[in-house]
């Protein structure tokens, strides 16, 4: 542990540059940004009933931050964690170490989850003091708890591509996140269970209130899950395992080429 700690905050403060910072509050200023900009153009308290404001800010809400914001910061992390260590040609050196790959790729898994975090949790407390809101505390607290479950998914996700895709990987981990999380994860049928997506949404609609019409769409069951909170939780840690075994595994397996060596 001491290893990871060590990492950790060396990945930390070697993150603390002008640009990671900045995009923080880019993140966090998106979804309230989008909140203000909502609740000035659109009349909501004359064209929603009182039942459904709860419904519309959650899902709005989970969105911008749980979507947008959790997805976006922990991707200019986790993603580039092998390709900027191949670019500056220590992973060599790293890989010659006891157990350098494993405690690196851990500690920029956490520290990838820390900055999307953070972010999202500063966007969702912003968000809800603008909104209309009959429940705001209880779709805060939702909404933090998906954010930080979207991190830790996401940012193992994120690496483990990554370790696969050593060039482009931020523009796979994009189309990944489009075709798949987003495309294959709102298709009613049995396959989006497979996503992460489902899992957050499904536990959304557990944690927050929802319109009883809502409830009674045919294709409810399949696009937000019927299972018990605790399935859908248990879901997500698996994903998160795989997702991070998947990495170290290819990470000690696979043979990357260095920038000294692609210039030979």
């Amino acid at each position: 542990m001491n290893s990871l700690w060590a990492v950790f905050v060396y990945e930390w403060r070697r993150s603390l540059t002008l640009g990671r910072i900045a995009w923080w509050f880019v993140m966090a200023a998106f979804p309230i940004t989008i909140t203000l900009l909502l609740m000035k153009a659109t009349p909501l308290q004359t064209e929603l009933p009182p039942e459904s404001h709860d419904t519309f800010w959650a899902i709005f809400l989970y969105a911008a931050i749980t979507c947008v914001c959790s997805t976006l910061s922990v991707l200019l992390t986790a993603g580039p964690a092998v390709a900027s260590e191949l670019e500056q040609r220590s992973w060599v050196y790293l890989a010659t170490r006891p157990n350098g790959i494993f405690w690196l790729l851990l500690g920029k898994y956490l520290v990838a989850v820390t900055w999307g975090t953070t972010a999202a949790w500063a966007g969702a407390t912003g968000a809800i003091l603008l909104t209309s809101a009959q429940s705001p505390f209880v779709i805060w607290r939702a909404i933090c708890i998906l954010s930080a479950f979207s991190c830790i998914a996401y940012s193992a996700l994120y690496l483990m591509i990554g370790t696969i895709f050593t060039r482009r990987v931020m523009l796979t981990s994009v189309l990944y996140t489009g075709v798949i999380e987003v495309g294959l994860g709102m298709i009613p049928a049995i396959v989006n269970r497979l996503t992460v997506q489902f899992r957050l949404r499904s536990l959304l609609v557990k944690w927050v209130p929802t319109d009883q019409r809502m409830r009674e769409l045919p294709a409810f069951d399949y696009v937000f899950g019927s299972g018990s909170t605790l399935l859908h939780c248990l879901w997500l840690l698996t994903l998160t395992a795989l997702f991070l075994v998947l990495a170290l595994v290819i990470a000690h397996k696979k043979e990357f080429t260095t920038a000294s060596e692609g210039d030979m």
